[in-house]
């Protein structure tokens, strides 16, 4: 450490520079790029955590939020009354919109507020003044998405259950909701006072009651909720405060700015090896330099300090432009993130963003340029006399060895802090390393079978072409990793993409159901049947459904449960409203894995043996033979788990969590649900339009509507992946560049040798095109291998389905690397074709 210190050292540092710095300019652009991208997801998870805190009670819209799946009791009422405050109303629950000007129709999530909610923050709407006006007459807000897909405008009409409401204008966001969202489940807002009209709110229909509270600003809201919280759990309601709702929130959007972190880290171990790349070439041409300092007594450890500094000052400077850089452009990651951030975030600079990219960028940038300057360390004075001499091997230096776990614990470290868990941290590192190690053994091999064997039936240019890629001073590898890892993240996206739709795609083949009718009534049942027939459907299937709710688990009342703070059971499972069938078989998505499955007994027998869903028997930490309590309407049901059944969640008809044998639950109040196909989708519109028309309660989910809105959340989640993937693409690009120019010297005396021999430019020209497109073919063959078997390991141990090869991705984004690749090294050796050998000569002294 004190030789750092030494004047002469930084004399010589700075007097050696003045003899060029070309090689280690370039690399400092993959600092630039590798900093920017630290700062930008940095700055993004500080800022956006920051416009969380500051945007928190916008996020609820109000001060508290209490739901019920049930009308509030007049307990529930007296006990909301007694809470003072100005209070809203809204009544939520999903059912088809119909749009009488074209005929379509859509399933929407309804709606109905009553009061000035929200209280903070704002309903966007187009008009301004809709938000406002709508809640006088018999007005609708409606998801301006909806409105652009059935080119409906303000001033039409919407039909929703029995009632006809104006549009009074586009809704555009919603406080504390993202985007994407309305995607998944549009929101049409309707007067809480025309609800009724509606006639869509009946007995088992799956609706929330909400109440929204502003209070004034001296009530503790959460000591409130604490002091009040036996007498929700007695009356089964749920409350949602604004630290409840910002804790919940923060904590997605937590997960979100680990990704970010995570993939620009990528972008910084590529920016470390363009780093090593360059100090690889740079230090090559200084070797009979380090070979004179020896002689004139410069101890090794001096001599790799001389260069260390030149790549330390240099590399600083790069770290302090990259967060420049960074500071300048993080504005833009929320807009490409804006569909999935539930807050308008606020991008001021972040000290901390900036101070995390300049600490890793030059931690990573210093450790990388080690490896090429350690070995400086076993140059022998005898060089600067005999250029032949050997020096020892590299594999042998134990320090590099350390380097190199530095640079593997870095990224543990790194990976863990991250991920706030050891297990993800050290599957992430593990998967760095397999990536990068398989990239660098196969430019290894390449070379190393190309030093070996080069087929003579290959013209001259070819030849030397190939050749270029094990000589001294290659950049094989370098090139490899860059270009082959971006190939690989693209390659890996667009798999993953074709394979979630093709989940969803490959049930709706022929035979398969694609139509799927809600909340048909007992009455309903014969006339449904006879318009599903009318329209010549190939399936038809009613399935009963019954409401109830967990009323005891193990001999254990849920309410001890849920009070009993050493119990492990979500909450969710307790709370939930079990929406359960009756068959006497297992249908076509079920196979039981433990039990034995009984389809019918005797009504009066007690407990009841039912089957449950393998998931939710997990979360419930029951097996076979552990007893269950139901409350069906107030009707109390003893069970026993006879079964456990695998459920294929994909297809597009009703599953359930519980089943229960026929024999039990037939006179229990129920609704259906029609599980029917259509030939076509002018038949599916048909058909969805004439149950509207005629029975505006049920709702239609459409297989051809779940496939259009899987592709645009994809297409929205690839477009932000791929912004985010972007630092490491631009990254590998600058390491490419960097590889290209830094070898321009090569390229040069090499053209000379070949010119002098009587070769013509065009004849070099070749050879560099034949170098650069097997070395752009190699690498981005070699990112589209791991990018499919990178897809089978998620298809197969993540998402659970089979694997799908975007067969178009895995053959033109290797083609298209491949012509950037060579466009590069052809556009970075242009130059030196059209000089003459003299003139090259001259410009070389």
């Amino acid at each position: 450490m004190l030789m750092v210190l030494r004047k002469w050292v930084w004399r010589m540092a700075l007097r050696d520079a003045r003899r060029g710095l070309k090689p280690l300019l370039l690399s400092m652009l993959c600092v630039i790029l590798g900093v920017a991208s630290v700062v930008t997801a940095f700055s993004f998870r500080d800022n956006l955590q920051s416009s969380i805190r500051t945007q928190s009670k916008s996020l609820l819209g109000a001060d508290l939020a209490i739901d019920s799946r049930e009308p509030f009791s007049s307990d529930a009422e007296a006990l909301l009354a007694s809470l003072g405050g100005d209070q809203s109303r809204q009544v939520s629950f999903s059912s088809m919109a119909y749009f009488p000007s074209s005929g379509s129709s859509r399933l929407v999530q309804v709606r109905a507020i009553g009061g000035k909610f929200p209280y903070y923050g704002a309903l966007e709407t187009e008009p301004a003044t809709a938000v406002r006006d709508f809640q006088r007459r018999a007005d609708a807000l409606v998801d301006d998405k909806v409105m652009l897909q059935f080119n409906a405008q303000v001033g039409d009409r919407v039909r929703i259950g029995e009632q006809d409401f104006r549009i009074a204008g586009k809704l555009r966001k919603i406080p504390g909701e993202a985007l994407a969202f309305s995607l998944i489940s549009p929101r049409v807002y309707i007067p809480l006072g025309y609800l009724r009209q509606t006639q869509l709110v009946q007995k088992g229909s799956l609706v929330r009651y909400r109440v929204y509270f502003k209070f004034d600003s001296h009530v503790d809201v959460d000591q409130l909720v604490r002091r009040i919280s036996p007498q929700l759990q007695r009356l089964g309601l749920q409350a949602d405060t604004v630290s409840r709702r910002t804790e919940a929130i923060s904590a997605s959007m937590d997960n979100l700015s680990r990704y970010l972190r995570l993939a620009v880290f990528i972008a910084v171990l590529l920016a470390g090896v363009g780093v090593a790349s360059g100090v690889h070439v740079y230090v090559k041409e200084k070797i009979p330099s380090v070979a004179v300092l020896r002689c004139i007594g410069a101890n090794p450890r001096e001599t790799v300090i001389v260069y260390l500094i030149q790549t330390f000052v240099l590399t600083f400077a790069g770290a302090v432009v990259g967060a420049a850089l960074g500071a300048a452009l993080h504005s833009l990651l929320p807009l490409a993130l804006k569909d999935f951030l539930p807050v308008n975030a606020s991008m001021p600079v972040a000290p901390v963003g900036v101070g995390a990219g300049m600490i890793i960028g030059l931690g990573a940038a210093i450790l990388f340029s080690l490896i090429p300057l350690l070995p400086l360390r076993k140059i022998s004075p005898l060089v600067a006399l005999r250029a032949s001499y050997e020096t020892s091997e590299r594999g042998k230096d134990p320090l590099l060895w350390l380097i190199f776990f530095l640079i593997v614990a870095g990224v543990a470290a790194f990976a863990v802090i991250t991920t706030a868990s050891w297990l993800h941290g050290l599957w992430f590192t593990a998967g760095v390393i397999l990536a990068f190690g398989l990239l660098a053994a196969v430019a290894r091999g390449v070379s190393a079978l190309l030093r070996k064997l080069v087929p003579g039936f290959l013209s001259f240019p070819w030849r030397q072409g190939l050749a270029n890629l094990h000589r001294p001073n290659n950049q094989t590898t370098a090139v490899m990793l860059s270009i082959g890892l971006g190939t690989f993240l693209l390659v890996t996206l667009y798999n993953v993409r074709s394979m979630l739709v093709n989940q969803v795609a490959e049930h709706s083949a022929k035979d398969e159901p694609n139509l799927v009718l809600f909340d048909v009534q007992k009455d309903q049942r014969q006339a449904i049947a006879e318009i599903v027939r009318s329209f010549n459907a190939s399936f038809y299937d009613e399935v009963p459904v019954v409401t109830m709710r967990l009323a005891a688990l193990k001999g254990k009342r849920v309410e001890e449960l849920r009070d009993d703070p050493a119990s492990r059971l979500p909450r969710w499972v307790l709370r939930r409203e079990y929406r359960s069938t009756y068959r006497s078989h297992l249908s076509a998505t079920e196979r039981v894995v433990a039990g034995t499955w009984q389809g019918r007994v005797d009504g009066e027998s007690q407990p009841i043996p039912i089957s449950l869903e393998k998931g939710i028997a997990e979360s419930l930490r029951v097996t076979v033979g552990d007893p269950l309590e139901f409350d069906v309407q107030g009707v109390s049901l003893r069970t026993r788990v006879a079964s456990l059944r695998e459920v294929d969640w994909q297809r597009v008809q009703p599953n359930f969590f519980v089943v229960f044998p026929e024999g039990v639950l037939e006179n229990a109040p129920q609704f259906y649900a029609v599980v029917t196909r259509a030939d076509s989708s002018g038949a599916s519109a048909s058909l969805q339009r004439a149950v509207v028309q005629r029975f505006p309660n049920v709702s239609v989910i459409d297989l051809a509507l779940v496939l259009n809105t899987l592709d645009a959340i994809l297409g929205r989640v690839s477009d932000a992946i791929r912004f985010v993937a972007l630092f490491t693409i631009l990254t590998g690009f600058a390491v490419l560049a960097s590889a290209v120019l830094s070898s321009r010297s090569q390229r040069l005396k090499e053209s000379i040798l070949l010119r002098t021999l009587g070769a013509p430019w065009r004849q070099i020209v070749s050879s560099v095109i034949a170098e650069y497109m097997f070395l752009g073919l190699i690498s981005g063959l070699t990112g589209a291998v791991l990018a499919i078997a990178a897809s089978w390991g998620l298809s197969f141990y993540f998402f659970k389905t089979v694997a799908a090869i975007s067969l178009p991705a895995v053959i033109s984004i290797p083609l298209l690397v491949t012509g950037i690749t060579v466009l590069a090294g052809g556009l970075g050796c242009w130059g030196i074709f059209r000089r003459s050998a003299l003139e090259a000569l001259r410009a070389e002294r």
